[in-house]
């Protein structure tokens, strides 16, 4: 969709360079807040850089900085992402060791890495229907399609990203209530004891 000349290999390390260059800024900005409200913005920020990525088609046909308008949307997604992922990674397994009881640490931080397993099947269930149903294989359609027509709501796919993401976001938020409602009670059943 944006030429044969795309480098998809340069684009892949844009994630890595902007989480060296901020992951130590964004974790000291936030090293007094809370680990879930860390968590919780880096999960509102991912489902921008789905939206962001998918208005790459809205741009038009004309370069931008001297990229197809589709690689740079691309790309600052993915600058988006990235900064969402120093916002979460860093506090994700200290919020998991908190809620842990005390010398279940280690079991705890094992369990925290199911949602990778189960994520990861589920993703790779979905992406492949989503990518067979906004850019099939060109080998795979019939003689005399057109491939832009074909792919001309491509971006509808990053539209399902985005919900996934705001989602989530949610879910963390709501999770993070009852856990501390919970805690709480705890608390407060441990006081009166």
């Amino acid at each position: 969709m944006v030429g044969a000349d795309a480098s998809p290999g340069w684009i892949a390390n844009v994630n890595p360079l902007i989480v060296f260059i901020f992951v130590n800024v964004v974790t000291s900005i936030m090293a007094k807040r809370k680990a879930l409200s860390s968590m919780a913005i880096g999960m509102f920020i991912i489902p921008f850089s789905a939206l962001i990525m998918a208005g790459g088609n809205l741009i038009g046909k004309d370069l931008v900085l001297g990229l197809h308008p589709i690689t740079f949307m691309m790309i600052l997604g993915i600058v988006f992402q990235a900064l969402a992922e120093c916002f979460i990674s860093p506090r994700f397994l200290e919020y998991f060791s908190m809620q842990s009881p005390k010398g279940e640490e280690g079991l705890y931080l094992g369990f925290s890495h199911l949602h990778s397993f189960f994520s990861s099947l589920i993703a790779f269930i979905s992406a492949g229907f989503l990518l067979e149903k906004f850019c099939p294989d060109p080998k795979s359609l019939p003689p005399g399609t057109d491939y832009a027509e074909a792919t001309a709501n491509a971006h509808y796919l990053w539209l399902v990203f985005f919900a996934v993401g705001v989602v989530s976001a949610i879910a963390l938020l709501i999770y993070g209530k009852v856990v501390n409602n919970i805690d709480k009670k705890k608390a407060e059943a441990e006081a009166l004891a």
